[in-house]
């Protein structure tokens, strides 16, 4: 978060302060002194953004990685994206190149033994920035017991995908173990990346996109939208989840 002056509309009239809004940066990745590629995010969780983004992306292993501001030097077998690409806080799959679809078949071995608005929920309070700015999205991997793996916030719902699989990564766990639970709509490019790392069940706030529902369907996940207290829209599978 960063202070920035600005005029607040208040019924007396305005009101100059200063207030708290989300950060965002380009963050460079690079590896063998070549340009893999750049992010607009949230300078936060670098490491983690960048493992996962590798990892989420099908594009390799990072086995060793340092941080210089905002610069991250990675070692290992990595495919670098076009050079001209620039991933933007609100296109996770916008590339010059071309797109990677995942063909991946989901395991079914995950049963969520929790309402899935519980997960929702208990994300909602790890939301700190959010709280403060207003400006942020969350990502969120919790066990099928409804434990919080770990919650990462970003100006880009994408890189929040990216920094929970990072997350997960460093601690040596396997993603495809959880569910992943996002603040926001269900886009395709967050379900390509869970497809990518076994992910079976997705749950969002939000709507669930056509070419995601498809995309889900053809991996064999379980996405569910809309989860509230007793409604939502499930697509795929439900036997993997309680309601």
């Amino acid at each position: 978060m960063v202070k920035r002056a600005i005029h607040r509309i208040t019924p007396s009239g305005l009101i100059s302060e200063y207030d708290d809004l989300a950060e965002e940066v380009i963050i460079s990745l690079y590896n063998e002194d070549e340009t893999i590629v750049r992010i607009l995010a949230s300078p936060l969780d670098l490491k983690e953004l960048a493992i996962g983004h590798i990892a989420c992306e099908g594009r390799g292993n990072v086995s060793s990685i340092s941080v210089e501001g905002n610069s991250l030097y990675l070692e290992g077998v990595i495919t670098k994206r076009p050079k001209d690409d620039l991933l933007t806080a609100a296109c996770g799959a916008c590339t010059q190149g071309d797109l990677s679809i995942p063909d991946t078949i989901v395991g079914n071995n995950v049963r969520l033994l929790v309402k899935p608005s519980e997960l929702i929920n208990t994300m909602n309070k790890s939301q700190i920035r959010f709280e403060k700015t207003g400006g942020v999205h969350a990502s969120g991997l919790f066990s099928p017991e409804g434990e919080i793996l770990s919650v990462k916030e970003d100006v880009g719902r994408h890189n929040t995908v990216d920094k929970v699989v990072g997350a997960a990564l460093i601690a040596d766990e396997n993603p495809s173990e959880f569910v992943l639970v996002l603040s926001g709509r269900m886009g395709w490019e967050l379900v390509a990346k869970a497809a990518r790392l076994g992910i079976e069940i997705v749950v969002s706030v939000g709507a669930i996109s056509s070419a995601a529902a498809d995309l889900g369907r053809a991996c064999g996940m379980t996405l569910i939208g809309f989860a509230r207290e007793n409604s939502g829209v499930i697509i795929g599978d439900t036997e993997r989840i309680s309601w």
